[in-house]
This record gives C-alpha cells, structure tokens and sequence, in this order.
C-alpha cells in the first residue's frame, strides 16, 4: 500500500523528490491514467469545504506535500515527510526526465503569451524534450470550459504528461471529471502557476527562504491584492484544523500505555484485524502485510479498532489507503470499536460525518459502502 501521512483527511505521500519522480516514471511505463496533484495549505483548507476537490485528492494517485507548512504539520502529528516537493520544483525535474526518456509533454492552461514562453523555456533547458502541444483555452467558469475542444486536441496529440494550469481547485477538478476521457494520458498533473515561473512572470523565492519556509511570504509580495485574504484564511483554518487533530490524538493517547499487536484472522469471512496499542507509522509494515494480502485475494476486510490506544498521521493515512483501496475493487471493508477521540479523528480524516456517532467501544462494525 501507499505510505502516506493524513494531513485535515488529505493523504501526503512519504516521498522525497527523487521517489517521486520515480513513481511517475513508473506510471507513464504503466499507461492508463493516473493524476497527481501538489497540495498546499490552500489545497488542505479547500478540501475541508469542498466535498468534490475532497473526493479529488482522495482518489489522486499521488499527492506531494507542496510547501514547509505541510511537512510542518506532519511533524505535529507526529508523522514525518522527507521534504517538500513543490510543483514548481517538480515540472523542470519532468521536464529533464521527459527529454531523458523520450516523454512528450502536453501545457494546457495559463495566458497564451505566458504558457508559449514556458514552452520555450521547457525547450531552451531540456533539449530533446518533446512538447506535444501547448494550449491557453480563454478564462472561464469550470462548467463554461470548451472541454472537449481541448480533450479533442489533447487525445489527438497523444501525450504522455499532461500539465494543466487552471489552478486549485479547477485543475484537479477539470482532470478528474473527464479521467474518462484522458484515458490515453499517462498522467495528469495540476501545476497552478507553475508556467508563469517558467516564463518569469513572477520570480522564485530566494532559496534561504523556500527553506525556511517563507516562500509564502515572497509570493505574497509580488501578488499582495490577490493572495492576502487567501493567506490569511488559510492560515487560521489551517492552524485551527491541525490543533484540533492534536488536541485529539493527544487525548488517545492519555487512554492507554502504548504499544503495538495485531491479531489477525483470515476465515471464509475474510480477513478480520484486530488492532491493539500504537496505530503508527513506526510499526505499520505488519498492517500493511495483512491488508495487501487479503486485497489481492478479494476478500472482505474487518478492522477491529477498540484496542488503539495512539495513532499519528501515518496510522491516519494507512486507513484513509486502505478505503480508498477497497473501494476501487469493491471489496467489503468495516471499522469498528472506536473510542471517542479516534471516532473524532476519522470523522475528520474520512469525511464521514456518520463515524460521530460510532464512539461507544465495542459498538458494532461500521460499514462503509464501496461507493462512499
């Protein structure tokens, strides 16, 4: 399974940048389509208010932590990321792969004059690279998109990547509504405004401060009318959401003496876990183990949840993975046994408001639908 950090329900993935390259890598080899996006405090605190950008990011094949703030926040929960990966740090990385492995490129988004320069820029830096097609549809609404004039000319291009600057949450949610349609397309992945860096448009921040996590505050510079009320929202949701996650993990884990054991039982139920102790990142290869094997072989999954005594965001991700999982095969999958601080947490963590009333330990399983 996926090793990812839940950070306010949005799965992290534990990757530096070099694995992350290597995993789209794997995937234009794969074929099929697969999206990534990069997700920043904006991306987590949208997400927390729109239902469809949260099905988004919960169906992402892959999710980089886009910013310090997020590593940060991994940190507090108790879970580490190995650093940031931005999409601006990223796109010239894919680029050099692009032009390494014989990738072609498609650039949808952006003003015209802008998204021509990145292009140019993308083949200045990276000779070779194939760029299949560059397209600046006018500025309009999600839903008063021309779509399929673009997908028309994105399937007839034949791309392998396809980098889309709409921004959050219109990319994501442009990419996922037509996965249909983009079939062809290896991977999709929404780069915000990535291309006016490439154009220089706007200048990166100098590199003490991307370290320190202040890039923010550069942006903010450049852009103050646009980005202040942003900044600022996100900044307090942001803060108030990953307290609140603390606050609860904090209270689970005054409830037991910690440690770790899972008891394991496979049936003509299924496969039915016990939990008991420590639900961390430190311990989960054991899960992850079980899970995949009764994954592979089809069958229904139960997991008994009363024993957990800590959990941090790893443990958080692994459950978030393990629906996501079952749901795309349809493979029965039920909690159940939650205290009141871990119901809190997975009320949050998997967007389901009915898991507030599932606190009593020992209340029966909790089925999720395989459509949920």
């Amino acid at each position: 399974m996926r090793r990812t950090v839940s950070i306010l329900g949005t799965p992290i993935d534990r990757l530096t940048r070099q694995e992350t390259l290597a995993r789209i890598c794997c995937f234009v080899h794969e074929g099929g389509f697969h999206q990534v996006a990069t997700a920043n405090t904006d991306f987590l605190v949208n997400a927390l208010q729109d239902p469809e950008l949260s099905t988004v990011l919960l169906s992402a094949d892959l999710v980089t932590p886009d910013g310090m703030p997020i590593v940060w926040a991994a940190r507090a929960l108790r879970s580490g990321l190995p650093e940031r990966v931005t999409g601006a740090d990223i796109v010239p990385e894919i680029a050099e792969m692009a032009a390494r492995c014989g990738f072609s490129v498609f650039l949808l988004g952006a003003r015209e004059s802008v998204a021509r320069r990145a292009a140019e820029r993308l083949k200045l830096d990276y000779p070779g690279i194939q760029i299949a097609g560059c397209l600046s549809p006018p500025s309009a609404a999600l839903d008063d998109l021309d779509s399929p004039a673009l997908l028309q000319q994105i399937q007839a291009a034949k791309p392998d990547i396809l980098l889309v600057a709409f921004g959050n949450p219109k990319q994501e949610k442009w990419i996922y509504r037509h996965r249909k349609e983009l079939q062809s397309v290896s991977v999709c992945m929404g780069v915000g405004g990535t291309f006016d860096f490439l154009a220089g448009e706007y200048q990166r921040a100098p590199m003490w401060m991307q370290r320190h996590g202040l890039e923010w505050l550069h942006r903010l510079a450049q852009d103050p009318t646009r980005l202040w009320k942003r900044y600022n929202r996100d900044f307090w949701l942001f803060g108030f959401g990953i307290a609140r996650e603390i606050m609860f993990m904090r209270r689970l884990r005054s409830s037991g003496n910690g440690g770790s054991r899972l008891q394991k039982a496979d049936d003509h139920d299924g496969v039915r876990i016990a939990v008991h102790g420590d639900l961390c990142g430190e311990w989960l290869g054991e899960f992850y183990a079980s899970i995949d094997a009764g994954i592979a072989r089809g069958e229904s999954i139960q997991i008994d949840l009363s024993g957990v005594t800590s959990v941090d965001g790893e443990g958080l991700g692994a459950l978030i993975e393990l629906r996501r999982r079952t749901q795309e095969r349809n493979i029965p999958c039920t909690f159940g046994g939650m205290s009141v601080a871990l119901a809190s947490l997975l009320t949050v963590s998997l967007k389901q408001e009915t898991l507030a009333s599932e606190t009593p330990v020992g209340r029966s399983l909790h089925r999720y639908s395989s459509t949920g």
